[in-house]
């Protein structure tokens, strides 16, 4: 036994001393992947003097690639850093620096980020007349980087186009390359396609290649894409040395391009291929990993393997099934608490979610219990993009005052509304202390911006006018819900195809049923009411704290370990997602449940709820399939059915029951205010008429322009001088 092999069990052993041909190493969640990889490493360059410039290893991320330099090095005490160790596109930009000149590009060439592709694909889409309105930009960046991983062609998507966006996509992708091929530029995705290009078309290059990487190294490999997988090939063209280390039921990435069945048919990729299995684990106890064990056995694209650990036994695993989202996430609290007080660190605990807008219900909680917490990989709730637009509408329309806010929507989504004409907008209302709100209406707004410009302005402060005069009658719950569509920002999301779109849309979904519980907890409670819980909750959690319970989506939690994981949301169509149900990606997502199992090291308490808010509204679900399929290693709790007397049930679903009436009598009563308010305006108008104005005071109507979508009266008003107000929204009141 040498150094290298000190302290490793009887597999990793094999697996570091096997140094001829193929192989293929199945590594179970916490089985010493990494340790065995570098040991590897360490010991073709210590024990059997291969040099280190001939050694290739890939990883997915440039932490794991400083991370196995870094135990290399002190494992053979020198310096290692310039071997050949890091990302897919790491190593091939630095393949291209030297040889790509050899299919028609400059060495200098630059590498385009995903802001110069944006730029790049919108000035196309220009040239070529396709309205971005739309096609939204990131929904033809992310369709075109699928088809170029696929090796799909520009003219095989214009070809096969079965609809005009199709075809647009194909034309603008077409453009794209000749674009990037005239600038000497690569996108992320070129930078494998071109290295494969490179080795596919020069056998000089490949074969120097093939040549000098005697020994190649791919940890992660169930992760690996198309493109990816060719690379490989290219570079075992001479020598089929060749170690993969990975696990196929932790492949969680399909969505991203990963293909499992690379890992799942490499015996037939390479033939006379070595599998060793490590399945000893050392971070989970045999309770934790029995369940682990017994969920993803029921899989059936997979290589088998078994998890153990020489652990005792440990907790049992606790289930609890809650009445709703809001009882569920005041368990977790609850329990929090109790293994804070069993001598448990917060940042020991984690809480995990199938999807980011579960958050907001956790994060809540947590802040108003004053337990210390972060979210890892991604936004708190309140500070997300989409969440942080449609707050700023609800502030804008009940103060039309805020230019703030009214900055962060007047062009989101897109709707012609550029820097200029803001810039425009807010001079005029500084130079005449005003508002843009009012800057807007104002007479000697038409000197400033062009007819066309100032049909846009108006014709979005109009729509907005409509909610600010009505504030006061709609529920805030279908305030959101109206806001949201009447703006475009709901058809926005819902014609991209992004998945972090989809993102958004599950977050708007979480702030709409905020507000609806907000509403159902504070009878009577305003506009102004809501915005300000939301500002103290914002006040009260300023800054992560980095001793806290981390919460994350489970896909960020790869990787990660915690003594005690909270697995939260697990019901059927959620957990697993209704969309991969019906898309047939059942194995994944149960995958997805393995990863999250096996993240514990100590205690895995899982949760659902039976009922949920989406948009407003409960939708009721049963738990998820996963529970049955590791029932026999659960402690179920009593659930809130079990734990309620039937009366008490009754009176909650009556609660759900009677908010739901209110909302449809309340949007019947906004209906019918509108309508008699549009009813009332058919009173004509006359030059010379008093009237009155909620904001503006007392005026003169001293001009009538007739119009479609509402006549256009110049209003003189006696404190606040020439208006122009459209009579189908302005709520004048004739004297």
């Amino acid at each position: 036994m040498t150094e290298l092999t000190r302290n490793l069990n009887k597999e990793q052993i094999e697996a570091v001393l096997h140094t001829k041909g193929p192989l293929l190493i199945l590594a179970g969640a916490g089985s010493g992947k990494t340790t065995v990889l570098t040991r590897k490493i360490a010991y073709l360059i210590e024990e059997k003097n291969v040099s280190e410039f001939n050694i290739l290893a890939f990883t997915f991320t440039n932490k794991a690639a400083n991370e196995m330099k870094d135990r290399i090095g002190k494992t053979l005490n020198k310096n290692i850093s310039h071997m050949w160790i890091g990302t897919f596109h790491s190593i091939c930009s630095r393949i291209l620096r030297r040889n790509i000149d050899k299919i028609g590009y400059k060495s200098n060439f630059s590498i385009y980020d995903t802001s110069e592709t944006k730029t790049l694909i919108k000035d196309i889409m220009k040239e070529l007349r396709i309205d971005e309105k739309y096609n939204p930009i990131g929904a033809i960046i992310s369709s075109i980087s699928d088809y170029k991983n696929k090796f799909v062609t520009p003219d095989e998507v214009i070809d096969s186009a079965m609809y005009e966006r199709q075809r647009n996509i194909g034309e603008i992708y077409k453009l794209y390359e000749k674009r990037k091929k005239f600038n000497n530029a690569l996108d992320f995705d070129d930078l494998i396609l071109k290295t494969v290009e490179l080795l596919t078309k020069n056998k000089e290059v490949r074969e120097y290649y093939a040549e000098k990487f005697k020994y190649i190294f791919v940890d992660e490999y169930q992760d690996t894409n198309k493109s990816q997988y060719e690379l490989i090939k290219k570079f075992t063209a001479i020598y089929d040395n060749i170690c993969v280390v990975g696990d196929g039921d932790q492949s969680i990435y399909s969505w991203r391009g990963a293909d499992i069945t690379n890992i799942l048919n490499f015996e037939k990729d390479f033939k006379n291929a070595k599998v060793i299995l490590l399945e000893q684990n050392y971070r989970s106890t045999t309770n934790i990993l029995d369940a682990a064990n017994d969920l993803i056995k029921n899989n059936v694209e997979r290589k088998e393997k078994n998890l153990w650990s020489d652990k005792k036994d440990g907790y049992n695993i606790v289930y609890r099934n809650s009445s709703s989202e809001y009882d569920e996430a005041d368990d977790i609290v609850n329990k929090i608490h109790q293994m804070y007080n069993a001598g448990y660190y917060y940042d020991e605990m984690a809480i995990l979610y199938r999807t980011n807008a579960q958050s907001r219900v956790l994060e809540e909680k947590l802040m108003s219990n004053h337990i210390p917490h972060k979210v890892i990989g991604g936004l708190k709730f309140y500070d997300r993009r989409e969440v942080k637009d449609l707050l700023s509408y609800l502030a804008f329309i009940a103060n039309p005052d805020d230019d703030i806010s009214l900055k962060r929507i007047i062009n989101m989504p897109k709707r012609g509304i550029g820097d200029t004409t803001i810039s425009k907008l807010e001079s005029f209302a500084r130079d005449n202390d005003m508002s843009i709100y009012d800057a807007v209406y104002d007479e000697g707004i038409s000197d400033v911006l062009s007819g066309a410009t100032l049909k846009k302005v108006q014709s979005f402060f109009d729509e907005m006018t409509s909610f600010i005069n009505f504030v006061d009658d709609y529920l805030i719950t279908d305030l959101v819900e109206e806001v949201y569509e009447k703006s475009g920002y709901k058809k926005m999301l819902d014609s991209s195809n992004k998945i972090e779109d989809r993102t958004r849309i599950e977050n708007i979904s979480s702030l709409t049923s905020a507000v609806a519980e907000f509403e159902k907890k504070n009878e009577g409670a305003t506009l102004y009411d809501y915005l300000q819980n939301v500002n103290l909750l914002s006040d009260i959690d300023k800054t992560d704290d980095e001793n806290g319970v981390s919460l994350m989506t489970i896909h960020s939690a790869k990787g990660l370990e915690y003594d005690i994981i909270f697995l939260t949301g697990m019901e059927d169509g959620l957990f697993p997602s209704l969309r991969t149900m019906e898309e047939g990606g059942l194995e994944e997502e149960r995958r997805l449940a393995y990863v999250a199992i096996t993240r514990a090291r100590e205690r895995l308490f899982i949760s659902s709820a039976a009922s949920r808010m989406v948009f407003g509204r409960s939708q009721y679900a049963k738990p998820s399939r996963f529970i049955d399929e590791i029932k026999s290693h659960i402690d179920q709790e009593k659930t809130y059915v079990e734990k309620q007397n039937e009366n008490s049930f009754e009176s909650f679903m009556n609660d759900f029951d009677s908010f739901e009436a209110k909302r449809e009598r309340i949007k019947k009563e906004v209906r019918a205010k509108k309508k008699q308010f549009e009813d009332s305006l058919n009173l004509n108008f006359n030059i010379g008429d008093k009237v009155a104005h909620k904001k503006f005071g007392t005026g003169m109507v001293i001009s009538i322009t007739k119009k479609a979508d509402g006549d256009e009266l110049l209003v003189s008003f006696d404190n606040n001088g020439l208006k122009r107000l459209n009579a189908k929204l302005a709520k004048l009141k004739k004297l």
